[in-house]
């Protein structure tokens, strides 16, 4: 089949590989479209080290379900499905404590593991969800929605719902859209007036950091109090110390950016600020059920912010173009 390989930091390339093994319990899904995230772009641009080279990535993926192998159930043949990306022991002691997606013998599709930037992807038949009844162009933010959802649910209640968003990319733009729909004030802030404005497009207020002093224009929002909430979701090493800036005492970061490079914190301000930094990663089976009544429900329209669709056989270029950030969200469709 073919598949886009990675093969060292920024080598890239399509080529003919063989087709996934089904073990018991697994499924074969041929794969219709897959989003290019952030983990992506940092494993592309070799800040992120996968454990796995060559590696195929993808792990936002939609397919139709192929073939199963043994302990599947035949009927599902022929179901569109998404999966959770984790592949896990239920053995170890954080399994057995219900904290499967921090499994110590875990591996994850399209990262440790191959994953569906490819014609056809293995994934274990516990994993998927079905969503027939969802646009693929929806369907394929499932992964991130749940994952923004177990950031979102992480925030204590005894806020007061004022929330900046760090970052204007699809990350940014899905847990915008959580973060509003929870009940907060929300401010975006970013760099580019492109990305900017498909938030400003959905009503979302936002700031061009390289026009408006961010920590300024927060103190004046909030009576110098500080935002409540901050979802960090730049990327970039630096996001961390804007987040902790701003956010006011006693109040939550939410550390969403998986960029790969060292990061360095006030650590002082963070403790005399007594501030909540919590790094959160992918959603469970709870949030991921949720994602997907979301979506079902029609309610976000993530599908917006696709501007790229590209082939599979294009799919250096749409690397290259996903790194440049000249864009939104990037795709590939086998």
């Amino acid at each position: 089949m073919r598949a886009c390989v990675l093969l060292a930091p920024r080598m890239i390339t399509v080529m003919d590989v063989d087709e996934p093994v089904l073990r018991p319990g697994w499924v074969l899904v041929r794969v219709r479209l897959a989003g290019i995230c952030g983990t992506d772009i940092a494993m592309y641009l070799g800040y992120y080290r996968p454990r796995k080279i060559p590696l195929i990535p993808g792990h936002e993926v939609v397919g139709i379900i192929e073939d199963v192998g043994a302990d599947v159930p035949r009927d599902v043949l022929g179901r569109k499905v998404t999966f959770e990306i984790n592949v896990v022991c239920h053995r170890c002691t954080l399994c057995r404590l219900g904290l499967y997606t921090h499994c110590l013998n875990r591996r994850a599709i399209g990262i440790d593991i191959d994953g569906g930037f490819a014609r056809y992807v293995a994934v274990p038949y516990e994993n998927i969800y079905f969503v027939d009844d969802i646009p693929d162009e929806e369907a394929v933010f499932a992964e991130p929605l749940a994952a923004v959802i177990n950031a979102v649910d992480a925030v204590c209640r005894d806020c007061r719902w004022r929330a900046v968003v760090l970052g204007q990319g699809p990350l940014g733009y899905v847990g915008a859209k959580v973060l509003k729909l929870s009940g907060f004030d929300v401010v975006v802030v970013g760099k580019s007036d492109y990305r900017l404005r498909f938030f400003q497009r959905d009503g979302f207020n936002t700031l061009n950091m390289n026009e408006v002093d961010v920590v300024e224009y927060v103190r004046r929002w909030t009576n110098d109090l500080g935002a409540d909430v901050v979802f960090e979701a730049t990327g970039s090493p630096s996001g961390i110390e804007l987040a902790l800036e701003i956010v006011r005492p006693r109040g939550v970061v939410l550390a969403k950016s998986t960029h790969g490079r060292e990061t360095s914190i006030d650590y002082t301000k963070l403790v005399v600020k007594e501030v909540k930094l919590i790094g959160t990663r992918c959603g469970t089976k709870r949030e991921w059920l949720r994602a997907i009544t979301l979506l079902r429900e029609d309610i976000l329209r993530l599908r917006n912010i696709i501007t790229h669709i590209f082939s599979l056989e294009d799919a250096r270029r749409a690397f290259e173009l996903a790194s440049s950030k000249q864009c939104m969200k990037v795709v590939i469709k086998p």
